[in-house]
């Protein structure tokens, strides 16, 4: 069963508080791209309703209809990623790593560093260097945990068969027609 770009928005939306059962890759990055370009229409609306008053970049700051949808989807995002962690066949707890990053930034003393220094532009390059070496291990822990979670979100379905847990069992699982 093929899903199209109206049913993946219209089922993400619909199951935002379902946190069981599956979610098939097509479900997943159809609804991504629902919020992609949602958000690129909404940041537009909120150029024309609170111009940055000369600022040389749109995206300097979120825009009031940009913020409340964005709140607004955080739960159906949520909802539809976990589901796809399961059609994956893996446990919604690796979404956790996405603490990892923090934990880094407050092991190797970035908040210290934040609350203590302003970079300007007469910062020497030793506060430089020492905010680069709070920043690097926050950054690359960051970079290393989507790289992880977007690796997941490519695999394709794995039913209960192949020792899925998540998927139903004996029947068509929900992502039988994104084997692929």
């Amino acid at each position: 069963m093929k899903i199209t770009f109206a049913g993946a928005v219209k089922s993400g939306l619909k199951n935002y508080s379902n946190f069981k059962g599956t979610a098939t890759r097509a479900e997943f990055w159809y609804f991504y791209l629902f919020g992609v370009l949602l958000n690129i229409v909404l940041s537009t609306f909120d150029s024309f309703i609170s111009p940055q008053g000369g600022s040389s970049s749109m995206m300097t700051s979120a825009g009031p209809l940009y913020t409340l949808v964005n709140i607004a989807l955080v739960i159906p995002n949520l909802s539809i990623g976990i589901r796809r962690f399961h059609d994956a066949g893996f446990s919604a707890k690796w979404l956790l790593l996405w603490l990892l990053p923090v934990v880094v930034f407050f092991i190797t003393g970035g908040v210290s560093m934040a609350s203590g220094m302003t970079l300007s532009s007469d910062s020497s390059d030793a506060q430089v260097l020492a905010a680069l070496a709070f920043l690097i291990p926050t950054i690359l822990a960051s970079a290393a945990v989507g790289v992880f979670q977007l690796v997941i979100q490519l695999l394709r379905t794995k039913t209960h068969e192949e020792g899925n847990k998540y998927a139903q069992p004996g029947g068509e699982s929900s992502g039988a027609g994104d084997q692929g």
